[in-house]
């Protein structure tokens, strides 16, 4: 696969279902590669085990609340390592237009280029490959995740777009 347009970019979101073999893919394509990754689901779980003591984080301890810190700290991780020019990689599953938005915002704000990598698998493997990982996401939030679908598309703002596609098994 040839990613030699979105190395050159400052952002990348990589996204796709829970499932869907977003760390498998960041670290097949993107480790060693001169970029930092920044991934909200580990963010929640080292922020949830640092500030309970130890306690192992699952996705039953996910609450809005705590997500909109988790939110703020991603943002202020990509302004820091934009401003000292790291390239960027965040993985989530960033499913609709509005999930991407701010994202898309605060490139052209900081007028930094800007990808989308949209990893569309059937939902069916992605509710088994999620059934699989040590934090599973329950089964009813996948599936609703995979009807408010909307791939990234060019006229969002970014400067590139890949849809990769798996085939059904």
């Amino acid at each position: 696969m040839d990613l030699t347009r979105f190395h050159q970019l400052n952002i990348i979101l990589l996204c796709g279902l829970y499932g869907s073999g977003k760390t498998e893919f960041a670290i097949k394509y993107f480790k060693g590669k001169e970029r930092s990754r920044i991934s909200r689901s580990e963010i929640r779980k080292y922020m949830f085990e640092m500030t309970h003591f130890g306690e192992k984080w699952s996705s039953d301890n996910f609450t809005e609340e705590n997500d909109a810190l988790v939110k703020h700290i991603e943002r202020k991780i990509l302004e820091h390592f934009l401003h000292n020019k790291r390239k960027v990689l965040i993985v989530n599953t960033f499913v609709t237009k509005k999930s991407r938005r701010r994202f898309i915002e605060t490139a052209h704000e900081m007028k930094k280029p800007i990808g989308a990598i949209f990893l569309e698998r059937p939902l069916e493997q992605c509710l088994a490959r999620n059934a699989q990982n040590m934090a599973m996401v329950p089964e009813d939030v996948v599936t609703s995740l995979f009807y408010k679908i909307e791939p990234p598309e060019k006229s969002e703002g970014f400067d590139e777009v890949l849809v990769v596609t798996f085939k059904p098994v």
